[in-house]
């Protein structure tokens, strides 16, 4: 083999190498980016149940009777 075809097979090699990690690298930000929005939507989802629950568990001060009353 001389070495212009010596040449020639790594940098194929080289390009191939560098296709495959692009590739890689654009499908690993893609999942990256999917896993951040779902994990707003999550986020997002914990927020309104939160204050749906706090409005479900709140007691109203003025509607709270003193049991002190009902004693004697």
């Amino acid at each position: 083999m001389e070495w212009i075809q010596t040449i020639t097979v790594i940098a194929s090699f080289v390009v191939f190498i560098s296709i495959v990690a692009n590739l890689l690298n654009k499908r690993i930000d893609d999942l990256s980016q999917d896993i951040n929005r779902r994990l707003n939507i999550i986020e997002q989802d914990i927020r309104e149940i939160r204050k749906i629950l706090y409005k479900v568990i709140e007691i109203p001060k003025k509607k709270v009777i003193d049991i002190r009353l009902f004693q004697g």
